[in-house]
């Protein structure tokens, strides 16, 4: 009797064990964050840029450049289908499709737009750091961002673009 009682005791723990052990919390990603503030700094083809962007879900976009110097304050501005372009006291407005689709600030938004669309797919995660796949017409889109779903970076190989944000401030709407 006491050996039987010894038995279920074993396995009992065993079950408790495996019960436990398969409830430990994993780092789940959490959703990315599609409305914030950032300062940048992107590769594209062999040109250097830097500047602040901002953006929500709504697909409103604005991409103010700082660097290189030839190009300080320039700004591109999206919102409902319209792009509007500007620098000192000169503003353009113009149909969202004026700039070409491999242009820097159409692939941002095309990034941005994938992303607030839920069409980034998880393809890796480790404690700190999550990384995406998004297909668009230019190739295929690597993100990655922090355990908060905060955006640190993005990459388009075919396009030769890579961006990375910092200061990255999550807007509350």
């Amino acid at each position: 009797m006491t050996k039987r009682v010894l038995k279920t005791l074993y396995v009992f723990s065993f079950l408790l064990i495996l019960l436990f052990s398969g409830c430990q919390s994993k780092s789940e990603p959490a959703d990315i964050v599609t409305d914030f503030s950032a300062k940048f700094t992107s590769s594209y083809r062999e040109a250097e840029y830097s500047g602040n962007i901002s953006t929500n879900r709504q697909g409103i976009v604005y991409i103010s450049i700082s660097s290189p110097e030839e190009l300080d304050g320039i700004s591109f501005g999206y919102k409902n289908g319209e792009l509007e372009m500007s620098r000192e006291n000169l503003i353009c407005s113009a149909d969202e499709a004026y700039l070409p689709q491999k242009s820097f600030p159409s692939l941002v938004k095309s990034i941005l737009d994938g992303i607030s669309q839920g069409r980034a797919s998880l393809s890796s995660k480790s404690d700190s750091i999550f990384t995406y796949n998004l297909k668009n017409d230019s190739g295929n889109c690597v993100i990655t961002t922090d355990k908060d779903g905060k955006i640190t970076g993005a990459e388009i190989k075919n396009a030769k673009l890579k961006i990375e944000f910092s200061d990255i401030k999550a807007v509350k709407n």
